[in-house]
């Protein structure tokens, strides 16, 4: 066999492996591509709320049903049509696909996806961002007509995602906890910022269940007074730990305050502090402290 024949044999032996190798890779990661697309497509076949609740119970604790479908409607996800996931990993349990949404209309959404298996080794949502269209054009001057007014339909860059650094943190009871990283869900509408935090899975593979979720207004000075109902766009806390769920004890003597210290470059910093109670008694909450990034 000549030395040619022998290269090229060689080089076709590497096509070969090479296009195995990615096949096995999509095969491999076809589930948490084709659930991130079920997720989507259900919004659009029978509403967020069959796609909220084929999420998984961290986002659920995350994230209300109401806030999820007002976040779903200012994205468009109802005119859903197709996905795309170029972009797929699996490790340590976790998943992520990376790529885009189609919606009708010809608009195309920039997605990434983050997801985690159940108890039945079921892929479900945990998290996704999805950066709507316009927004690097949003301060240019665009040619108007002189009868026409200014557009009010500009859509806004919906977010909910954590950038290095962002963190919630506090003592509860009487031991310290805190949450960050992929164990946060930072989502800002308005004004009103959403930060809520989900079970975070230690390296012993145990399961910290505090979860937390802190609701307030990004545009306020001073102390904002935070009430127990996390189902308005109002400022509010509720706490979950192991099977008991917290909100704001309402004795007359009782606090629960948040006060933004910071402001600067896409951060919100600040500090809070609550006094919970639930059926299982009282518990206190101080020591309060967040770093998020909102866009």
């Amino acid at each position: 066999m000549s030395t040619m024949r022998k290269i090229l044999l060689a080089l076709g032996i590497v096509v070969v492996i090479g296009a195995a190798v990615g096949t096995g890779v999509y095969y491999f990661t076809k589930g948490v591509a084709d659930t991130a697309t079920v997720f989507f497509a259900t919004i659009a076949s029978s509403g967020p709320e069959n796609a909220y609740r084929s999420a998984s119970p961290a986002f659920q604790q995350a994230m209300s049903e109401s806030s999820f479908a007002a976040l779903a409607n200012r994205a468009g996800l109802r005119r859903f049509k197709s996905a795309s996931w170029p972009e797929r990993e699996i490790e340590n349990g976790r998943g992520s696909v990376s790529g885009t949404l189609l919606l009708d209309g010809d608009v195309s959404l920039p997605a990434r996806v983050e997801l985690t298996k159940n108890a039945a080794g079921a892929w479900q949502v945990f998290n996704f961002t999805l950066q709507m269209p316009g927004i690097a054009q949003q301060n240019a001057a665009q040619p108007q007509p002189a009868t026409s007014p200014p557009s009010q339909n500009q859509p806004p860059k919906i977010v909910a995602s954590t950038q290095e650094g962002d963190r919630v943190s506090a003592e509860i009871g009487d031991r310290t906890w805190s949450a960050g990283g992929s164990s946060l869900i930072v989502v800002k509408l308005g004004s009103t910022v959403l930060v809520n935090t989900a079970p975070i899975i230690k390296p012993d593979r145990t399961i910290d269940a505090t979860t937390l979720r802190l609701q307030f207004d990004a545009s306020a000075t001073g102390t904002q007074k935070l009430t127990r109902d996390c189902q308005k766009n109002a400022p509010c806390i509720e706490l979950s730990t192991n099977d008991s769920h917290y909100k704001t004890d309402e004795s007359p003597n009782a606090e629960a305050a948040l006060t933004i210290t910071k402001m600067e470059a896409g951060k919100i910093e600040g500090d809070f502090s609550a006094d919970m109670i639930s059926l299982e008694g009282k518990l206190a909450l101080h020591q309060g402290h967040f770093v998020v990034s909102v866009q």
